[in-house]
């Protein structure tokens, strides 16, 4: 059954990386100026791919973790990618407030005000993604 488990958690990770790529491919075109808008229903499907994605790694990640959990509550490395995933969580809510500003503007005509809760937001998920990846990499 673990077996199963970890093969949905790694099918998860996939459609995650499908998502990411889906998001950022939209997003740097939006932010070179290649793309004036992004359309709403590329923002709506790369954010709920990533959205459903991330939340099967979590189901997948909580049904691997239960038969290791004493293990792994006593690495430091667990716990760094539970921040990793942490970061991700709450900045799916600030992607799916942010988001629409690319709908709605081009990149070019936002204040550098308006600018920065995106870069952060961009650079949050990013570190936390490839946090979260390198992590699971050397904990196990």
């Amino acid at each position: 059954m673990q077996q199963f488990i970890f093969v949905l958690h790694l099918i998860s990770l996939g459609s995650a990386g499908i998502g990411v790529l889906m998001a950022d491919s939209s997003a740097f075109a939006w932010l070179r100026g290649k793309r004036e808008v992004v359309g709403r229903e590329t923002l709506f499907v790369a954010h709920w791919v990533v959205t459903a994605a991330l939340a099967g790694l979590i189901l997948t990640g909580l049904t691997l973790f239960w038969p290791m959990r004493d293990y792994l509550l006593a690495q430091p490395l667990f716990w760094v990618k539970m921040i990793f995933v942490s970061a991700l969580v709450i900045n799916s809510f600030f992607i799916e407030y942010l988001m629409h500003t690319a709908a709605h503007h081009s990149f070019k005509s936002l204040s550098h005000r308006q600018k920065v809760p995106l870069m952060v937001s961009g650079a949050i998920s990013t570190v936390s993604w490839l946090g979260a990846g390198i992590t699971a990499v050397f904990l196990f």
